[in-house]
């Protein structure tokens, strides 16, 4: 690791201090606020689109895959990395507005809140294991990929081929697992960052409670059906 200026940059020994912390915080935090507003506007605006056309909600996936993609281009660029991790965010909260109003059409907007909670407290639980703990989390790298890659194979397959909602809380259950364990290898990790790679941690951190919330979500529907 690069040693720079210790006082402002990095703490004996090379680790990070709340500088760079600092700043992977402010943009994960204004992802939080502008998938919010992604929410909120989805809901006020676009939702009848979707209803009407629902294959519009496959570009956003597409504009979505494309930005992760190529965040390793843009990610150093400031302040061109905040223009499009803020545009990715808020097109992560358009894409999930249809899963949000199923939630609430079929169970209520309590399920939704519950599992806001849910997440908020197994993200702060998992990512204080991932920042506090002495343990490298390193080894579970591969072991997490290929989880998720089979994850994602199976989640397009089930888009075609449905499954019952006992299969639906397995998968669900597997995913908190697997993005609770995220949480935490992405925490010990921002320890490793250069930086300027302020906006990649912050984007790991993001991804883990954006797909934590959909699992915990997932998972209540398929209890409650």
């Amino acid at each position: 690791m690069r040693q720079l200026h210790q006082e402002t940059t990095f703490g004996r020994g090379g680790e990070i201090t709340s500088t760079f912390f600092g700043k992977v915080m402010f943009a994960f935090a204004l992802a939080i606020l502008v998938s919010t507003l992604g929410v909120w506007l989805s809901f006020t605006y676009l939702i009848e689109i979707f209803v009407n056309t629902p294959s519009l909600i496959w570009i956003v996936f597409i504009a979505e895959l494309a930005l992760i993609f190529t965040s390793p281009m843009w990610s150093k660029n400031r302040p061109f990395n905040y223009v499009l991790f803020a545009l990715f965010a808020l097109l992560t909260g358009i894409s999930i507005t249809p899963l949000l109003l199923m939630a609430t059409m079929t169970a209520g907007s309590g399920v939704v809140v519950k599992a806001l909670l849910a997440t908020v407290f197994m993200f702060m639980a998992t990512g204080i294991i991932g920042w506090t703990t002495k343990r490298s989390l390193e080894g579970m790298r591969g072991f997490l990929f290929i989880t998720l890659i089979g994850m994602v194979i199976i989640g397009v397959i089930g888009m075609f081929v449905p499954w019952g909602s006992g299969f639906e809380m397995i998968y669900s259950g597997i995913g908190v697992i697997l993005f609770s364990a995220y949480t935490m290898y992405d925490f010990q990790k921002i320890k490793k960052y250069p930086e300027d790679r302020y906006i990649d941690a912050a984007l790991g951190l993001y991804l883990d409670i954006f797909n934590l919330f959909i699992f915990i979500l997932r998972l209540i529907l398929s209890q409650r059906s």
